[in-house]
């Protein structure tokens, strides 16, 4: 199943409404999300999609909530069974930045494809 597929086409950064995304400075979007007994909250970046964000508000989600949060994921049917929910919040950063920026690349890489064949 290509990006496209998985998460749907995404031409601009802020086309859909994912849940923890929120529009950033020049045209990316960041994402934060607060655990629950976390005094502060996480930031997990800006990415180039609005996918990217919500995956990595996904993972985030996961890993600070457990198997609980399934229901409000943006893509629950992307997190795997391999998923730890027993990070330091530094590891929960990492993780979820990590799922973010692969969304975005394979992005990119399509992309890239799709412009070499159209020209």
């Amino acid at each position: 199943m290509s990006s496209s597929e998985e998460f749907g086409s995404s031409s601009s950064p802020v086309k859909k409404k994912f849940r923890g995304v929120s529009p950033a400075k020049m045209g990316e979007v960041g994402v934060r999300d607060q655990g629950p007994g976390h005094a502060g909250r996480l930031w997990l970046g800006s990415y180039a999609t609005a996918e990217a964000a919500a995956v990595a508000h996904d993972i985030a989600s996961y890993c600070l909530r457990g198997g609980t949060s399934l229901d409000g994921l943006n893509f629950p049917h992307v997190i795997s069974s391999k998923v730890r929910t027993d990070l330091s919040p530094r590891s929960v950063q990492k993780a979820a930045s990590d799922a973010g920026l692969a969304i975005d690349a394979q992005f990119a890489i399509q992309k890239s494809s799709e412009d070499g064949a159209g020209g």
